[in-house]
């Protein structure tokens, strides 16, 4: 019938904000209702911030460049000056509160990962890193919560009475669960695990928490509503990815439609430029082989879905082989299997030793190890090596293979969660390369010992591989858009630049990770991550 419809609830209206290419940080709505802000890093440029306005199609540079978005008040501006990228489009720097009308931030805190203003301006929530763990404060100076696991997406309620955020399972991921506390600290609701969550705001009348999430999906792709009675509804459902910026008090919503892919790139001796080795949508490089014939990565993203696939491609270019659903594989010596890891996004402890060819499975069980990082193959193929945390903070362990116990061979370490360093036992295996917990680069000997210290190591130094010569190391920078690479004398600190690692298209490109290189230096590969979004305002939301 024609009228069927007539008292169904309108459907949504949706209303395209931005049009440049690239990343939308974070977005608000100001007090007034009526001008949006936010902070996008566009067309390869560093991220900053913008006004806009829902009839006005170009928006406003505010001239505060590598600085992000947190908060929004009738007077002024919370941002992350010195934006230093966590994970896609999470920030952790200095907050800064800047006049609406513009001017230099005044610095009132370090380390701090998300801030929120309560619906009066006049009381401030944070998240804050220190001394490891991430701490929820409100008002500023009093801690409701702490965790050893990264926090985001902080929001105070429409009547200031409690906070929701993001507890996430790990530092490399957005898999995680929402958590609602009061004043004091009490907890009010806590989620299911998600496989995805993108974004939190509480709906209008505060009943509910809105979080952009799924449980099936590789990335997020619906608002869902949580309620205090632990019920749970969607929201709204859209095809792909979205991210969930900010509620009004009328109820329009804030959302980015995002396109995110990751990119990976081989050059070899005899290859004039980098040739693309790109794989289904988030294809992440873990491994190069000795001789440089074959790599391989895992899939995260959308072709993946709620868990991660592994893979084996030959340089030559031919089609990728499926390994299972695996993640972080690494060759062996002989590459005739690989060390793969559990590949859930939210158990990230064990690994299974999984055939290139024929032959059979064997899992490898890491006791009393919470979470893993840079694994690889002993000399012998007998035993592997892992960073590992066993809640009481990371050390290297050795482990036989398959049913060895892990025993650990270091002091305390730190770990780069965000970038996976690889090979980083030396070629005669007596030597690791780790971080002291100041995150300063050194030489940690398996007979025991005092770590010998890299002479010239800068903290924005990423490990890549040894030389074949044992006295030299490959390092890159992470510049977001390109990766300048040096080989580095251990015993002077001198470095050299070899190249600069860069996708020809940079708009949108957040990261340049996992580079590998032959020891000879004549072969290398790497992934980029490419975060695309759409900034729209939505009506009609119920």
């Amino acid at each position: 019938m024609l009228g069927a419809r007539s008292s169904s609830l309108p459907l949504p209206t949706y209303h395209q904000l931005t049009f440049d290419r690239g990343l939308v940080y974070a977005a608000r709505f100001a007090p007034d209702g009526r001008s949006i802000y936010y902070s996008a890093s566009w067309n390869g440029e560093p991220v900053q911030l913008y006004s806009t306005l829902p009839d006005a199609p170009e928006s406003r540079p505010l001239n505060l460049g590598n600085s992000t978005l947190f908060a929004v008040s009738a007077s002024q501006l919370a941002i992350s000056a010195g934006c230093k990228d966590r994970y896609i489009g999470l920030c952790q720097g200095t907050l800064g509160l800047v006049p609406l009308a513009g001017g230099t931030p005044r610095e009132v805190a370090d380390s701090v990962l998300a801030a929120d203003w309560n619906v009066e301006g006049s009381e401030m929530a944070l998240i804050l890193q220190v001394e490891g763990k991430y701490r929820v404060e409100f008002p500023r100076g009093k801690t409701l919560y702490e965790s050893t696991h990264p926090l985001g997406y902080l929001r105070i309620a429409p009547r200031g009475n409690a906070v929701a955020f993001v507890e996430f399972s790990s530092v490399d991921g957005d898999a995680g669960w929402v958590i609602a506390v009061d004043r004091n600290g009490k907890q009010l609701l806590r989620s299911v695990t998600f496989i995805s969550t993108e974004g939190l705001a509480w709906s209008p009348s505060g009943e509910e928490v809105w979080v952009g999430a799924t449980r099936t999906e590789g990335w997020a792709n619906e608002v869902i509503g949580l309620g205090f009675n632990g019920k749970q509804r969607v929201v709204l459902r859209l095809p792909g990815i979205l991210r969930l910026h900010d509620v009004s008090r009328d109820g329009r919503v804030l959302l980015s439609k995002e396109s995110w892919r990751s990119g990976l790139q081989f050059r070899g001796p005899a290859d004039k430029k980098e040739r693309d080795l790109s794989w289904l949508d988030y294809a992440t490089l873990r491994d190069l082989s000795t001789d440089g014939s074959l790599i391989s990565f895992d899939d995260w993203g959308s072709a993946a879905g709620a868990s991660g696939l592994a893979f084996l491609r030959k340089t030559d270019g031919s089609p990728a082989i499926k390994l299972g659903q695996y993640g972080e594989p690494v060759l062996s010596p002989d590459t005739k299997q690989v060390l793969a890891s559990n590949a859930t996004t939210v158990n990230l402890a064990g690994f299974a030793l999984v055939p290139t060819g024929v032959g059979e499975i064997q899992k490898v069980t890491a006791n009393g190890i919470q979470e893993t990082a840079s694994p690889g193959f002993m000399p012998d193929g007998k035993a592997i090596y892992y960073a590992g945390d066993d809640g009481h903070g990371w050390k290297m362990y050795i482990q036989d293979i398959p049913a060895g116990t892990p025993r650990a061979v270091t002091p305390a370490i730190s770990v780069k969660r965000n970038h996976q360093e690889g090979h980083i036992l030396s070629p005669d295996g007596r030597t690791f390369f780790a971080r002291d917990l100041s995150e300063r680069g050194g030489l940690y000997p398996l007979a025991g010992g005092e770590p010998r210290l890299i002479p010239g190591w800068l903290p924005e130094d990423i490990w890549v591989a040894w030389a074949a010569d044992g006295r030299s190391v490959y390092v890159y920078h992470d510049d977001k858009t390109s990766a300048p690479l040096y080989q580095l004398e251990l015993a002077t600190g001198k470095r050299e630049l070899i190249t600069t690692l860069a996708p020809s298209d940079v708009a949108g490109v957040t990261t340049i990770v996992n580079v590998r290189m032959s020891a000879d230096g004549k072969t290398y590969s790497y992934s980029f991550s490419r975060e695309l979004s759409d900034l729209f305002l939505v009506d009609g939301v119920r």
